[in-house]
């Protein structure tokens, strides 16, 4: 590390955070018109098997999903907030790691539900 960083301008900084809030609000939308959509869609499919089967693994995606929006914004607003760039990488290189457990995690617990609705199916 050097004793003397170089600084991220204050100013990118500011510019940064603003872009970050409009962002944020047009996640918002995006996640509730994603919500009300799948709703929709799920009120005019026919009632079957695999569509009552599976209604738990489309629930934990859409989580997933919009747990990752949410880890996404946080992150980003913690960079619009680095002043420096060691600070910066620091956050990105916890940020990539915590991604990837939440992958793993992620992945495991899809196969899980995947499984007990094709057992249901089976069973059912």
């Amino acid at each position: 590390m050097t004793d003397n960083p170089i600084e991220i301008p204050q100013n990118l900084r500011d510019m940064s955070e603003q872009s970050l809030k409009q962002a944020h609000a047009e996640y918002e939308n995006l996640t509730d018109f994603v919500t009300k959509a799948m709703g929709m869609w799920m009120g005019v499919m026919p009632a079957n098997p695999i569509a009552t089967g599976f209604k738990d693994v489309q629930d934990r995606v859409m989580a997933f999903a919009k747990e990752n929006g949410e880890s996404a914004l946080t992150f980003a607003g913690k960079a619009s907030k680095a002043s420096t760039f060691q600070e910066l990488l620091t956050l990105q290189t916890q940020f990539a790691h915590d991604r990837m457990q939440a992958f793993t995690t992620h992945t495991q617990e899809l196969l899980k539900l995947i499984g007990e609705a094709l057992q249901k199916l089976q069973h059912g």
